[in-house]
C-alpha cells in the first residue's frame, strides 16, 4: 500500500497526525507548520518540514521535524544535520520520520544527542498481535419483496379529484419514483411498506396478499403533486438471504505512527481522516 505520492504529500501526512496527537489531553497546540522557514543563532535561514510547537504543563516545546520518504533506511548524513539545526536553533528537539527505518549508525548518533527517530508507515498485520483484527460476521437477512401493488385514490379529496379531472384516469406514473407523505413524514414506497407489513418466519417463501387502508396518506408525484391513497393492494413474499460479511481493521487504516526505538505504536491515522 502506498502511503503517499510524493515526499511534500508524506510531510504533509506528518503535519496531519502530529495535528491529531495535539487533541490529546494535556497537550496545548500552539502550531504545526509545513514547509517553515525559520533563523537560526547563526543568521541562517533552516528549513523545516514540519514544525510542530506546544505547550505542556505550562511550558513550551519546539520540535523540528525532518521527514525522509525514502525506498531504504536513512543514512547518518541526515542525524548530522539535524544535529547541526538543533545547535543553530536553541531550544528545539529533533525528530526524524521516515518510512524504512535507520542504520545502525544512526540510532546509536540519536540516541547520545537524544534525537527522536519515528516511522511513519502503512498498516501491517502484527499491529493487530493480541488484539482481533478481522471479524467475519455471518448470519441471515430477512426481507419483503414486493411483488405486486395496485393503489386505490380517495376520489372525494379535492386536489387529488382536480388531479384526475385534469389528466384522466388512466394516467401511468410509475410509483417507485414517488414517495409517500403519511402523517407528515415523507418515505420511499418500500420504507413506507415495510413500516406497513409485518411478516413472520412462518410466510417465508410464501406470496401473500394485503390491504393497507392508510388514514392520512399520499402519493407525492415527481411532479409534487398529491394523490391521497384510499387503499394499497400488496402482493408481497418473505425471503431469506445468507449473509458473509468480513472486516478488517486494516482497511480503516491508512499511517501507522511507531516509535522506532521502542516498536511501540504511538497513533493511528484511520482512512476517514486522511481524506
Amino acid at each position: 500500500m502506498e502511503l503517499c505520492e510524493t515526499s511534500k504529500d508524506y510531510e504533509l501526512l506528518t503535519q496531519k497526525i502530529y495535528k491529531a496527537i495535539l487533541e490529546s489531553e494535556g497537550v496545548e497546540n500552539i502550531a504545526v507548520r509545513h514547509d517553515v522557514k525559520i533563523k537560526g543563532k547563526s543568521g541562517v535561514e533552516h528549513q523545516i518540514d514540519v514544525f510542530w510547537e506546544y505547550r505542556y504543563v505550562g511550558v513550551s516545546h519546539k520540535v523540528l521535524i525532518e521527514c525522509k520518504y525514502y525506498t531504504k533506511p536513512v543514512s547518518l548524513i541526515h542525524a548530522r544535520n539535524m544535529l547541526g539545526l538543533l545547535s543553530d536553533i536553541p531550544s528545539s528537539q529533533g525528530l526524524i520520520v521516515t518510512t524504512q527505518g535507520f542504520q545502525s549508525g544512526v540510532i546509536d548518533f540519536c540516541c547520545h544527542y537524544e534525537i527522536n527517530l519515528k516511522k511513519i508507515r502503512p498498516p501491517q498485520g502484527s499491529d493487530w498481535d493480541g488484539c482481533i483484527q478481522i471479524v467475519n460476521v455471518n448470519g441471515e437477512l430477512y426481507q419483503n419483496q414486493y411483488l405486486d401493488m395496485k393503489l386505490a385514490f380517495d376520489g372525494k379529496d379535492t386536489d387529488t379529484k382536480a388531479y384526475f379531472d385534469m389528466h384522466g384516469s388512466q394516467i401511468s406514473f410509475n410509483v417507485y419514483d414517488s414517495s409517500i407523505k403519511d402523517g407528515g413524514v415523507v418515505s420511499f414506497i418500500g420504507e413506507w411498506l415495510d413500516s406497513k407489513i409485518v411478516a413472520n418466519l412462518g410466510q417465508l417463501n410464501t406470496p401473500n396478499t394485503e390491504v393497507i387502508e392508510p388514514e392520512n396518506a399520499y402519493i407525492v408525484l415527481p411532479t409534487t403533486e398529491k394523490l391521497k391513497i384510499k387503499s394499497v393492494t400488496v402482493l408481497w413474499q418473505l425471503n431469506k438471504q445468507e449473509l458473509s460479511i468480513s472486516v478488517d481493521a486494516m482497511d480503516f487504516v491508512h499511517a501507522v505512527l511507531e516509535d522506532f526505538n521502542s516498536g511501540e505504536i504511538e497513533y493511528t491515522l484511520n482512512k476517514e481522516h486522511y481524506k
